[in-house]
């Protein structure tokens, strides 16, 4: 009774407590409530990045939307990643840590208000980094350098990291201003934003290596990241859902309409399950070591999930405004799609610490519908716009979307029936060492 007493005041008062580090071996431990609440701006951020690209590609402004977009996951992704490893390391849940969190949570929001001027310098030629997206930025990293500070004072086994992690982010702080502050070259400001990204990325890893690590749990990274792959997946079932929901009130129920709906959902199971065939969890709680991987894996996951929601965006486009060619659309489904099947396959190796020649024909199988999507305009005769009222425009449409949901049902049934039993066996071999 003691015991749950303790539990309840616990859960119940939120005054000030000794942030003194987490047990970095718990194992079940599961995301905290606050840790949720976070999440559930980057569905904002990430469907705003989504519809900023659907809009660049559509416009025909293709390299400058990578550009911009990969810019703009990266900032949210990094903001995010950079929040969770301190929180599995000292979330203590205190009315402190929570006045923080939700300090982040309003960078989220100035972020995304700066994505549209971000996407519109850059098909301008100019830096993707504006003021308004690094003052988003800096609210959402800043009380990150008062978090470490305090855990340095109140955690004296592991001060000097957690000082290394605090002046590392204010020093990169000050550069990511900067480079939106002077007047640079493009050339220049963009050579100045890949070193700020490779700094960020490489310091955690030195100052690990060096000064030994926070306490941070690895089973509680694994669940913590599935959850926003988990979200980002959500984003593409309300993008589809909205954006049909708008077609539908314009031209009513049409054949494209209920296959684009269709096709967003099935790829949403289909790349929920194949994300979920790998084994992180149980992974990353034997082999801490390999976290550093796992995470870095992730940015491009992100990125590659949202702009899957983005390819619907563009499908969508294509029927309501009737002036984009099947081609661009099944493009824009296909590419971030390969790109995720892509990314699980290298990951699943990455974290087992294996390869196996049996997984490339399940990978290859999964494309072959991937690379039909794209051939099928070009097989129909429908290279043109598309033309509701052609019935072979529609038809390669309707083809294409398919198609690309079809993959990813190849890779989860090729999983189930032959790649589960690799993974088993390379899990067995690793429980040997």
């Amino acid at each position: 009774m003691g015991e749950d007493a303790a539990q309840l005041r616990n859960d119940l008062e939120h005054r000030l407590r000794p942030m003194a580090g987490r047990d970095p071996g718990e194992r079940g431990r599961s995301t905290t409530p606050v840790e949720l609440l976070y999440d559930l701006t980057y569905v904002i951020a990430f469907a705003a990045a989504a519809d900023q690209l659907a809009e660049a590609v559509s416009d025909g402004r293709v390299g400058s939307g990578l550009g911009a977009y990969a810019f703009a996951i990266f900032s949210v992704s990094w903001a995010w990643l950079n929040f969770t490893w301190f929180a599995s390391a000292y979330d203590n849940d205190d009315a402190l840590f929570r006045v923080a969190t939700l300090v982040q949570m309003i960078g989220v929001v100035i972020l995304v208000f700066g994505l549209p001027v971000s996407f519109e310098a850059a098909a301008g030629g100019h830096s993707p980094n504006n003021l308004l997206l690094v003052a988003g930025y800096v609210v959402m990293r800043v009380p990150q350098i008062g978090l470490w500070l305090r855990a340095a004072r109140q955690d004296p086994a592991h001060r000097r990291i957690a000082r290394a992690y605090a002046v590392t982010i204010a020093v990169v702080q000050i550069g990511w201003v900067l480079s939106a502050l002077l007047p640079l070259p493009l050339g220049v400001t963009i050579a100045v934003l890949a070193v700020l990204a490779a700094g960020e990325m490489a310091a955690p890893v030195v100052l690990e290596r060096r000064l030994g690590a926070p306490p941070w749990n690895a089973g509680h990274i694994a669940e913590r990241f599935s959850l926003l792959t988990l979200i980002a997946l959500g984003e593409v079932i309300a993008a589809t859902v909205s954006a049909v929901a708008a077609l539908i009130h314009a031209r009513g129920w049409s054949p494209a309409a209920v296959v684009i709906v269709a096709s967003g959902l099935v790829l949403v199971a289909g790349l929920w399950w194949a994300y979920f065939l790998i084994p992180a969890r149980s992974i990353l709680e034997r082999f801490p070591g390999r976290t550093f991987a796992w995470r870095y894996a992730h940015l491009p996951i992100f990125g590659a999930v949202a702009a899957v929601g983005a390819g619907l965006r563009v499908a969508t486009n294509a029927v309501e405004e009737q002036e984009l060619s099947v081609l661009r659309v099944a493009l824009a489904l296909a590419v971030p799609v390969a790109v995720l099947l892509v990314l699980i396959f290298a990951t699943w190796s990455v974290l087992l610490h294996a390869y196996d020649l049996t997984h490339v024909p399940l990978l290859a199988c999964a494309l072959v519908p991937l690379a039909a999507a794209v051939a099928v305009p070009f097989a129909l005769g429908a290279t043109g716009p598309v033309d509701l009222a052609d019935s072979s425009s529609v038809a390669a449409l309707v083809a294409a979307i398919a198609l690309v949901a079809l993959s990813a049902v190849v890779e989860v049934v090729g999983h189930e029936l032959v790649g589960f039993s690799h993974t088993m066996r390379v899990l067995r071999r690793s429980g040997r060492r």
